[in-house]
């Protein structure tokens, strides 16, 4: 694992990924499913880039695996993927969960699409690691943050991106830069985040997809045009973070509150209808852990 998180690429050479049965998979499809030594050998080699590029909150690529892992034996590429999967669950208690698409947002992203004659894709072909640990055992007391670059760096980060991600869930999906400002001035983020500025931290959350900025306007990109920036919910946000993560953030802002009347106006506030099977799971392991202490 890298000693240090270095800058990510940016996340829209994706666009360019086609996720479907190639011509390789459909060659592999008709070879045998055993795992010999050899695949052994390739599915560990593929969990320890996987653990790299997680570390670092890169995207785990379909094409980084073909490139940096399988090398000339490409075709075997679902083979391979199927076994890592495998000790990945039973082994790290992990898996590997597939980032959604990339969405088009503008207009003219919109209108680009429409017109483009390229074959519709059938996913993004990039992956996340996501823990399969019961709730009871993702407690912060048991999974505690990275100690490079330090364990309080690391965990102010974790927060400040999760408190941003609610924020946006919370404005029903889409924050204007103005408001988004606002908050973080209520926040006293730029003394909270002393060892960066608050702008380069966010320029940091949309590398790593964290956040979407989108700016727009009538005259974008033109002397006295006027620009609207708004700020979005990211793939790797919907992934690591997710409803549930949202919503077990503000219900320990707000001490757990027993209430009808606030749980309606979170629900008002995401837009959902009922609470996410996963914040219900982690509200009733957190119940009895503290029954047992």
């Amino acid at each position: 694992m890298p000693r240090q998180r270095r800058v990510v690429e940016d996340e829209d050479e994706e666009e360019t990924t086609q996720v479907q049965i190639s011509d390789d998979d459909r060659a592999e499809e008709s070879g045998s499913d055993a795992a010999g030594p050899s695949d052994q050998q390739l599915a560990k080699k593929l969990i320890r880039y996987a653990l790299a590029c997680e570390y670092s909150r890169v995207p785990i690529r379909r094409e980084g695996i073909k490139e940096r892992v399988l090398g000339k034996n490409g075709r075997s590429f679902r083979r391979i993927f199927k076994l890592a999967q495998r000790q990945m669950r039973d082994v790290w208690g992990m898996e590997f969960r597939e980032l959604p698409m990339k969405e088009k947002m503008t207009l003219h992203e919109k209108r680009q699409a429409m017109k483009s004659n390229s074959q519709p894709r059938t996913g993004s072909g990039a992956f996340a690691l996501s823990s399969t640990l019961p709730a009871a055992y993702r407690s912060p007391a048991i999974i505690t943050p990275s100690r490079v670059p330090s364990v309080e760096e690391e965990a102010t980060y974790t927060a400040f991106y999760t408190m941003v991600v609610s924020l946006i869930m919370l404005n029903g999906g889409e924050l204007s830069d103005q408001k988004l400002q606002r908050y973080l001035l209520r926040l006293n983020a730029d003394r909270n985040l002393a060892s960066e500025k608050t702008d380069l931290v966010l320029k940091r959350m949309e590398k790593q997809g964290y956040v979407v900025k989108q700016t727009e306007g009538l005259a974008a990109g033109q002397d006295g045009g006027d620009q609207a920036t708004t700020w979005h919910v990211g793939r790797r946000a919907k992934e690591e973070i997710g409803l549930d993560g949202v919503v077990g953030l503000v219900r320990e802002v707000y001490g757990h509150p027993e209430n009808e009347d606030f749980d309606k106006k979170l629900k008002s506030s995401l837009g959902i209808k009922d609470w996410p099977s996963a914040a219900v799971e982690e509200e009733n392991a957190g119940s009895a852990m503290e029954e047992d202490g």
